[in-house]
């Protein structure tokens, strides 16, 4: 095999989707139907019927489901996260059955033939996982990456591959992008290269061109200006092709359905919103003094300053000697019920207020102070643009990064959420949001370091 086709052939013998789809229905089924014998439940006769009308619907929706929760994309993060994607999956499973089962009236099932199929599914969808997760790292193997980028663009990079658990890739070599001379060699050494930083365009089109014609795997971190692009759509003018640049902005159409999904999803959450706010606030309000409620002024859609609610989860006037700072990791002016409710997010309940008046939607990127919105400005011009938008609970950058996310890529996944909104993308945020409440790393506040 010739050092030129190996990248290739890694790739090319990657397990399809839809075989991966399919093993999972197949599973999702079995557990199912296994969830009679576990529970010495005898499947009737009149019971077939309802059964097999389950079957086609509960294989459709756990393709739609899984994909929704990126079961299907190439995975080079934590086993747990997959771990999490599958426990919401599974517990999604389990609801759709029942719901099913009440909107037929055709089940007569005991509850724990539901329970015991949630608990066998997740073994066996797991067990599945855990052998394809072990198969594509055998079939892949360790990535030799050329990292091309300089100075702090190069570090983030390189910290950022560092971090990943399961030593997918191996920087061999960083290139400076004004040393490009030996960048043919150096193809030859590597099964990827990554192009981290600001490069010239004419620059970046040539190692691209030079990386496929080596059949190696390009990543690249985008800058700003090339997420914008992905709302383009090609057209011409008389003969000659151009990009268009479509608005960044909602229609009247996705936004009158975006805030029927608002105030939907609010209302519905309410009640169960305050049967757990009253025993947080009365331990908030024993173990610390000060308010309860914490309010600050935050910034919101088209630069409008709103007040943002949320449960205390520091020491009362916090900041009143530091300024506006982000909480770092073993912040001391967490409070110990504070840093309960960072990690579950509860102290953020509150803020289904600020969906009810407008000021937030559940989607969308998180709301910053005018401090900080003021200093990111001037840094990253294009951050003015996340304003498009109003503001979320959860978001983008919230289900694909952690709070110590630097704020450069919480900025590219809420300009990709800006550029490339649609319904169904806030319905993928939302199932996403679950099994991120789940990981307590991603509340971490920054590394003092």
């Amino acid at each position: 095999m010739s050092e030129n086709n190996n990248g290739y052939l890694q790739k090319a013998i990657s397990l399809p989707k839809w075989l991966i789809g399919l093993v999972d229905i197949s599973l999702v089924n079995l557990g199912l139907y296994l969830s009679f014998m576990f529970t010495g439940s005898e499947l009737q006769g009149y019971q077939v019927g309802p059964l097999l009308l389950l079957l086609p619907s509960i294989s459709v929706f756990t393709v739609l489901l899984f994909n929704n929760l990126g079961l299907y994309s190439h995975q080079r993060s934590d086993f747990m996260v997959v771990f999490r994607a599958l426990l919401t999956g599974v517990i999604g499973l389990a609801l759709f059955s029942i719901l099913f089962a009440f909107m037929t009236r055709a089940f007569l099932f005991q509850r724990l033939v539901f329970v015991a199929a949630t608990m066998i599914q997740l073994i066996l969808l797991l067990g599945w996982r855990i052998l394809y997760w072990r198969l594509e790292y055998w079939i892949q193997g360790q990535k030799r990456l050329l990292l091309i980028g300089s100075g702090e663009d190069a570090d983030l990079a390189l910290e950022k591959i560092r971090k990943m658990p399961r030593g997918l890739f191996k920087v061999i070599k960083t290139v400076d992008p004004q040393n490009l001379d030996t960048l043919a060699d150096s193809l030859n050494q590597v099964d990827a290269v990554m192009i981290a930083g600001n490069l010239d365009l004419e620059l970046k089109s040539w190692i691209i061109r030079l990386s496929f014609s080596r059949t190696r795997e390009v990543f690249i971190i985008p800058e700003l200006y090339e997420i914008i692009l992905t709302r383009a759509s090609m057209t011409q003018l008389h003969d000659t092709p151009v990009i268009e640049c479509r608005e960044m902005r909602l229609s009247f159409v996705q936004l009158f359905f975006k805030r029927l999904m608002d105030l939907s999803i609010a209302l519905l959450m309410t009640i169960p919103a305050l049967i757990v706010l009253v025993p947080l606030i009365i331990a908030v309000k024993i173990t610390s003094p000060g308010p309860v409620i914490f309010a600050q002024e935050r910034v919101g859609m088209h630069n409008r300053p709103f007040i943002l609610y949320k449960l205390r989860s520091m020491i009362a006037e916090a900041e009143d000697q530091s300024g506006p700072v982000f909480a770092t990791e073993e912040d001391d002016r967490v409070t110990a019920v504070g840093r309960f409710l960072r990690k579950t997010r509860l102290d953020e309940l509150p803020q289904l207020f600020n969906v009810l008046r407008g000021d937030l939607s559940i989607v969308g990127p998180r709301p910053e102070r005018p401090f900080f919105v003021k200093q990111f400005s001037e840094q990253m011009p294009d951050y003015e643009l996340r304003h498009l938008v109003k503001p979320g609970i959860t978001g983008l950058a919230q289900v694909a990064g952690y709070y110590a996310t630097n704020t450069h890529d919480k900025l590219r996944y809420d300009l990709y959420y800006v550029t490339d909104y649609s319904f169904f993308l806030d319905l993928r945020i939302l199932l996403l949001t679950i099994p991120t409440l789940l990981n307590s790393e991603a509340a971490k506040g920054v590394s003092k370091n």
